[in-house]
């Protein structure tokens, strides 16, 4: 199974895929409109295949579009608590350096393994 990661900001969308062990498969940025979601989607199923999850930081005023878009075009979804993400990101952090999710350093935290309670959107 692939996990999609999305870093969301108000005009783009940073999303990476891991597999099951962690392991960076691929980067892709998009504009924050519903057609960069359709390109994502596209990046997504033609990287990937059919079997991918997407995982959203539950921050509604930035991914409420995002989600809604993934529901629409019948992707798995899953809202991951901002609790777990700032801990994460606590943890992550070195010094002087922003550490992005996804990127070397700073990657793995934001995937539902491991017993975190997520909720499936729908």
């Amino acid at each position: 199974m692939v996990v999609v990661g999305a870093d969301v900001h108000k005009h783009t969308h940073t999303f990476v895929a891991v597999d099951e062990v962690g392991r960076k498969l691929g980067e892709k940025t998009v504009k924050a409109l519903t057609s960069g979601h359709a390109e994502a989607v596209m990046w997504a199923r033609e990287r990937f295949g059919a079997q991918v999850v997407w995982a959203i930081e539950d921050c509604r005023h930035l991914s409420a579009r995002l989600e809604r878009d993934l529901l629409t075009a019948g992707q798995q979804v899953v809202r991951v608590p901002p609790k777990l993400m700032a801990q994460a990101r606590a943890s992550a952090r070195t010094r002087g350096k922003l550490k992005r999710p996804g990127f070397p350093g700073g990657s793995g935290y934001w995937i539902p393994i491991k017993g975190w309670s997520v909720r499936y959107a729908s």
